[in-house]
């Protein structure tokens, strides 16, 4: 079963302001049966009215294929056009490799994916998938014109070598289970690169998914399959996670299919065993937390990724030594990404996201809030404008034209609440790009890159750690008398005589550590919402209930271990919140004519 590498979705949030083939990109139009739905009633389902755009990489026989006339054939392309038909939509095919498949479907250049698809935990973090259509195996096929005594797996060995794509499930069995063994896994860019290569005496052996090695076998000659690999993988539709309508229909569709013999007669149409892959149950799932189905821990990448993964570890640590429940750590691509991956895997993923990204969660697909952090002795942080200091900008009006550099499109500080206050006081920035961090928005504004940057802002704090702010924007920056005394201690740690800036620019003060006597805070907005740890829709609740009594233990408990774990986002500890804690933030996205749909 083909798998693709990991690739974490890029989508940016767009706000509207106011109120296994080739690579070529050929398009060919299915038939489609007849409609037992209205038209009306299936334009809303897709991104086009009345057309379910499909991508898949082609050929990839049995299952997708194209015809002497160019059509798209297969048993994919069956079942597709026979629920698409039931929806009252014509399908438009789009040929593409398969290695991208899944981000051109994030970005929205189709609705489905149909590429004999494996339904994995990784995939499962970021697309939704129907339910199972196919129950597949590995298979070992052989040259038995020149390797006539290779029967099977077990007989494989040093000096053997199989053929296997790159990315697939075959592979990653291979990789497990036969290298170990001193066999040479060689993996090709291609299903029949492999072929090829077993045909010319390369390999001894291809492992590839059972259905596309009978099709390989039956057309070339001496190629047999010798052993079939009992590996219940089970195939399914991929679905952009933000059309859960969608989702629904095409599952009430295939299961009508089944329940009136049409599923039975379209795989009799492709495969001469019986239709043994229609018991395409899924296996008993394992309980959230075990080492089947762990649970995933999951960060918005605001510092750098290693920083943060280093720190989630220490907390994975933490909480399986408190819980016995395991944990998997993971940072995506962007605040959009850990979004799309809670709401695509929603019985076993935890979310430590900002304010804006667990609305959009809770309002795309039912995330629930339980904790937010305690930063600085506040539960709450604010954006903060910043400029260089020898910038003739001074206050928030200057910012008017000016470049913007902001961390990400998903940042709540960064992006989201700069936009409503530019919105509501009617300044139009000019040139703006995305950061990619705090730090690098930082970065950006130091090295004059932009001439103002949107960054959060947390006030300073004394040596021993006690706020020192007093609320307002005059002494919101370190004290003019003090800045030339700023600077890097021992520690690695910034000071300003006996005072500790702990906002944004703090971030890079070992490669700049004479930043705060380069940039300076012009601006700042109310008050914003702290992050939150925040639970997928579906999420146990005795599991979250544990997992939330761990993390105030280890807060209580262990300050200096928790503060290490939690160092990348200066977290100190954590305090209950609640849903209603959010509706300025979800005022804002309305406000300024946020649509979900844009995510």
């Amino acid at each position: 079963m083909r798998v693709r590498r990991l690739l974490w979705l890029v989508i940016v949030f767009a706000l509207v302001v106011a109120a296994c083939g080739d690579d070529d990109a050929d398009t060919t139009e299915g038939t489609t049966a007849a409609t037992t739905a209205s038209t009306a009633a299936a334009e809303s389902l897709t991104q086009t009215d009345g057309v379910l755009t499909v991508g898949s990489d082609i050929p990839f026989p049995p299952f997708e294929d194209f015809d002497d006339a160019g059509n798209v054939i297969g048993f994919d392309a069956d079942l597709i056009n026979e629920m698409a038909g039931r929806l009252g939509l014509t399908v438009e095919w789009v040929d593409t490799d398969f290695d991208t498949i899944f981000t051109q479907l994030a970005v929205g250049q189709f609705d489905v994916v149909a590429s004999a698809t494996t339904i994995t935990p990784e995939r499962a973090l970021q697309v939704s998938f129907t339910n199972p259509y196919y129950n597949a195996q590995q298979a070992l096929t052989v040259n038995t014109d020149l390797t006539p005594g290779l029967r099977s797996t077990a007989s494989l060995g040093e000096g053997h070598s199989v053929a296997v794509q790159t990315g697939t499930t075959g592979a990653a069995w291979a990789v497990e289970n036969l290298a170990p063994q001193g066999v040479d896994v060689r993996e090709f860019p291609n299903a029949p690169d492999t072929y090829n290569a077993l045909e010319a005496g390369q390999v001894d052996g291809v492992i590839f998914d059972e259905p596309s090695a009978v099709e390989e076998s039956a057309n070339r000659a001496g190629l047999e399959v010798v052993e079939v690999i009992a590996t219940n993988e089970l195939y399914g539709f991929g679905v952009d996670p933000a059309r859960g309508a969608l989702l629904d229909q095409l599952n009430a569709a295939f299961e009508a299919m089944v329940g009136d013999g049409t599923y039975q007669t379209i795989y009799d149409s492709w495969f001469e065993a019986p239709a043994g892959s229609v018991n395409f149950t899924a296996p008993p799932q394992a309980a959230v937390g075990s080492a089947e189905f762990p649970i995933q821990v999951l960060y918005v990448p605001s510092v750098s990724a290693e920083e943060i993964v280093a720190g989630g570890e220490l907390l994975a640590v933490a909480l399986t030594d408190a819980t016995g429940l395991n944990f998997e750590v993971a940072v995506p691509t962007s605040y959009a990404a850990t979004v799309e991956a809670m709401c695509a895997s929603p019985e076993n993923t935890i979310g430590f996201i900002p304010a804006q990204a667990y609305v959009l969660a809770s309002n795309l697909c039912g995330v629930t809030v339980s904790l937010k952090s305690l930063r600085f002795g506040y539960t709450e942080y604010w954006t903060q404008f910043i400029t260089q200091r020898d910038s003739d900008i001074e206050s928030f009006e200057d910012l008017d034209g000016r470049t913007w550099a902001y961390p990400d499109g998903g940042s709540t500080s960064g992006f989201l609440v700069p936009t409503g206050m530019f919105t509501a006081s009617g300044i139009t920035p000019g040139e703006s790009f995305e950061a990619g961090g705090h730090s690098a928005t930082a970065r950006a504004v130091y090295n004059s890159e932009a001439d103002f940057g949107t960054t959060f802002f947390s006030p300073i704090v004394d040596l021993d750690g006690t706020p020192l702010w007093d609320g307002t924007l005059e002494n919101a920056d370190i004290p003019a008398d003090l800045i030339d005394s700023c600077a890097l201690t021992d520690s690695g740690d910034l000071f300003c005589t006996d005072q500790r800036p702990r906002d944004a620019r703090r971030n890079i003060r070992e490669e700049a550590p004479d930043v705060i006597q380069m940039v300076k805070i012009i601006a700042l907005s109310d008050p914003i919402p702290n992050d939150t740890m925040s639970f997928s829709p579906d999420f146990p609740a005795d599991v979250a209930t544990s997992i939330v009594d761990a993390i105030k233990a280890f807060a209580a408990d262990d300050a200096e271990g928790f503060a290490t774990a939690f160092d990348a986002y200066s977290w100190s500890g954590v305090a209950d919140t609640s849903d209603a804690e959010f509706d300025s933030i979800r005022a804002l996205l309305t406000a300024i004519g946020f649509d979900l749909e844009d995510l």
